[in-house]
């Protein structure tokens, strides 16, 4: 027959509550959030030169939509592709100059997009739709280009990201 004596038995302190991750009622204190979309690895030697949250979508030709979806013959079909939400950080780096485009993808902070600024292209709002911009980027393999369609929720964020886009190309320029 065992048997613990009640009064023997020391309570827990509060700081030992602390340091087990519990509040005095014994459910579990709440944790830090992390955000996966605020920077990572690579981006140490950085600096954000412009930020908005945005949409990007990627222009899928036949081919590519042949490699990239497991998808049967009659679902193969060209258009546009969602890549990911999340905010599109244009990044300078800070010894050898060249820009980037960087969209992290929320919520897992999943890399959506990640090309070098051509110097050569010029950036602009769609007339149609004011709150698209066309961003023509060089394909992963160097021998061709892509198209791409960033999203943003305002025509002013539009103009203000074409405006900073413009402005950071010319540091890719070949001298």
């Amino acid at each position: 027959m065992a048997t613990t004596p009640a009064a023997s038995t020391p309570e827990p302190s509060a700081n030992v509550e602390a340091a087990q991750g519990t509040n005095a009622d014994g459910d579990e204190a709440p944790q830090e959030q992390i955000t996966l979309t605020e920077g990572g690895r690579g981006e140490e030697d950085e600096h954000v030169a412009h930020e908005v949250r945005a949409k990007a979508l990627k222009y899928i030709t036949g081919k590519e939509a042949d490699d990239e979806s497991g998808a049967t013959e009659k679902e193969k079909k060209p258009g546009w592709d969602v890549r990911g939400v999340g905010p599109l950080r244009i990044l300078k780096h800070k010894d050898t100059g060249a820009v980037r485009v960087l969209l992290r993808g929320e919520p897992r902070g999943h890399v959506a997009l990640n090309k070098r600024l051509l110097p050569d292209i010029t950036y602009k709002v769609d007339a149609k739709t004011p709150k698209f911009i066309t961003l023509l980027t060089a394909t992963d393999d160097g021998k061709g280009l892509e198209k791409w369609m960033l999203q943003v929720k305002t025509k002013e964020l539009a103009e203000g990201l074409v405006k900073a886009l413009e402005e950071n190309k010319k540091a890719n320029e070949k001298k």
